[in-house]
């Protein structure tokens, strides 16, 4: 890991460049790269997702990113395949037609088309329709862009927009004092595509940067490969030839970014990283070196309580923002008290089968949000934690995008049969009363298994603490009232590791029940359920104490500024188009 303030000692791993390129073609790539003036540097910032194929969280960086580097001065372009199947893509017709370009490919030309759109944002996206590319159909929903019928598409048409990307560039008539911005594996081949293009004279002056947002990578078999250079021996990939980031990071200029410091850290030094995903690229990851930048809020940073109901918290004064508090819990329970959906499993109520209006306010309401995903998000560990809890002791209330069924919906529907009353799961895209449900619980609940950036700062902005395990991005978002009541915001966990720990059996598990015999499992269900009951009792018995977790929310939402994100790109940037000599 590098810090953003060694950014300008940093160097390549030469043997990367030396071993891909002959001394002549290394001295263009070279002058390609430091000939970028930082003064009049156009930022190409080039992802999967755009504002009608979006799969998760990476399609927020990069509609709230570019805004923030615009804002700090930075002229920038979003670059898009056009995934045309998908239900939520418009007719390309519908779109402003920028032109076209030949882009070669496998030994062809294929004809790329250029759209323009620019989003709510004013973020100018640049859209590359392909016949014969860019196909996927969707998944369950038809609005999954990596969702292809054959795996090996998804390649595919990674490599081609990568292919691609120079050639639009040309085409839009940027050639110079560029920065390629990459995002994730699936644009992270720019980094060999953009310096070919410099040798080939379509590019002048360009560098190239990428950011991982998972530890996802994909396989590169020297046969895929061939599709975008003839590079092909192993001798040619020093660090690695068996997937995108062994042969693609290391021929990047500037360090690896990723999306907070901690999942940075993480990456080399946590179990689940350095000996389960990414125990293939660890020499990569030493070698190249990795900086954390965290992402920017994706929402606008508008205060949750009164300055009045804050002001007064922080000195002890609780009445005012507990209040507002309350008014919010009571809008949630009265939206939940109406709400008819017969996909929802469960129910609540306040006891005896009263009415959920009249839940008695010392019984504390905990949310969980999120992607029904068991590899990363946690619901079932949350699941664990619930069955420790006594009926009627506390509600419980998860919003999973389950995407389907499969075990771990399961899981989650006979909890909410045994715990009737006490547990509403809501397996679908809520039409109304999520954010009513953000800003009324108690508590949100965060028990990811890793977490790259985290979304505690969402719950901040409506007003909730939360209980998170300590991983990644949720390290710096979550100041832990176990550290210092003062500026909780509020509660960490984090299991003690015990020997023989099994990651790659809880990762690998066909289900929650083959995962409840690992011990490593157990523990972190059962630190869990320690942290939680510790959040329910400080609600419950020392309100002062959590009003002030109230007033401090806002400001550390606050603090993860787009213009503290923006300017932590900027300095990779100048890295990477540091005018010193690297070879």
């Amino acid at each position: 890991m590098i810090e953003l303030n060694e950014l300008g000692a940093w160097q390549p791993q030469q043997k990367a460049f030396t071993a891909l390129f002959a001394p002549a073609e290394l001295s263009v790539v070279e002058d390609a790269r430091r000939s970028v003036r930082a003064d009049r540097r156009h930022i190409a910032y080039c992802v999967y997702e755009n504002p009608f194929a979006r799969a998760g969280g990476i399609f927020a960086v990069a509609s709230h990113l570019p805004k923030a580097l615009r804002a700090a001065g930075e002229s920038v372009t979003v670059l898009s395949p056009f995934h045309r199947n998908l239900s939520t893509t418009p007719p390309y017709y519908s779109l402003h037609y920028l032109g076209e370009v030949d882009v070669p490919f496998g030994g062809r030309d294929v004809r790329v088309e250029l759209f323009e759109h620019f989003d709510r944002f004013e973020n100018r996206w640049v859209l590359m329709q392909a016949w014969g590319f860019f196909d996927a159909d969707g998944g369950p929903d038809g609005s999954n862009p990596y969702a292809h019928v054959h795996s090996w598409q998804l390649l595919r048409d990674s490599l081609f927009a990568c292919a691609a990307v120079p050639y639009v560039l040309a085409r839009l008539g940027l050639r110079s004092d560029l920065v390629v911005h990459a995002q994730d594996w699936q644009m992270a081949s720019t980094a060999l595509t953009v310096k070919q293009a410099a040798l080939g004279g379509h590019l002048d002056s360009a560098a190239v940067v990428l950011t991982s947002h998972n530890p996802y990578d994909h396989p590169l078999p020297a046969p895929n490969l061939s599709w975008i250079t003839n590079r092909l021996g192993p001798e040619r990939w020093p660090f690695g030839s068996d997937t995108v980031y062994q042969r693609m990071v290391p021929v990047t200029d500037a360090p690896l970014s990723t999306v907070s410091p901690g999942f940075a850290a993480e990456l080399t030094t946590d179990p689940l990283q350095a000996n389960h995903f990414a125990a293939h690229l660890q020499g990569v990851y030493k070698a190249h070196q990795v900086v954390g930048i965290d992402n920017p809020l994706f929402g606008e940073p508008t205060p949750p309580f009164s300055s009045d109901g804050v002001r007064a918290a922080r000195v002890g004064s609780t009445d005012v923002i507990l209040e507002e508090k309350l008014a919010k819990r009571r809008q949630l329970l009265q939206i939940l008290s109406e709400y008819k959906d017969p996909r929802i499993l469960g129910g609540l109520d306040a006891g005896a089968g009263a009415p959920l209006t009249e839940l008695p306010e010392e019984v504390p309401v905990f949310l969980m949000f999120g992607r029904l995903d068991p590899g990363q998000k946690g619901f079932d560990v949350f699941a664990r934690a619930i069955e420790g809890f006594d009926q009627g002791e506390a509600k419980f209330i998860l919003t999973p995008i389950a995407g389907g069924g499969g075990p771990y919906l399961d899981d989650l529907r006979l909890l909410a049969e045994k715990r009737k009353g006490d547990v509403a799961v809501f397996p679908f895209r809520m039409e109304r009363g999520y954010l009513e449900a953000m800003a009324g619980a108690t508590y949100a609940v965060m028990p990811s298994l890793y977490e790259p950036f985290g979304a505690a700062t969402e719950a901040y902005l409506a007003g909730t603490p939360v209980v998170a395990r300590s991983t990644g991005g949720l390290m710096g978002q979550v100041a832990d009232f176990a550290s210092g009541p003062a500026d909780a915001t509020g509660f960490l966990l984090r299991e003690k590791l015990p020997l023989g720990a099994s990651w790659p059996g809880i990762i690998n598990a066909g289900g929650p029940g083959h995962r409840t015999g690992i011990p490593l499992y157990v523990m972190i269900a059962e630190a869990l359920f320690d942290r939680l009951q510790e959040a329910a009792r400080l609600w419950r018995a020392d309100r002062r104490a959590y009003a002030r977790l109230l007033g401090n929310l806002f400001d550390k939402a606050a603090s993860f500024s787009g213009e503290r994100s923006a300017a932590g790109y900027q300095a990779l940037y100048d890295a990477a188009c540091d005018p010193s000599p690297r070879f």
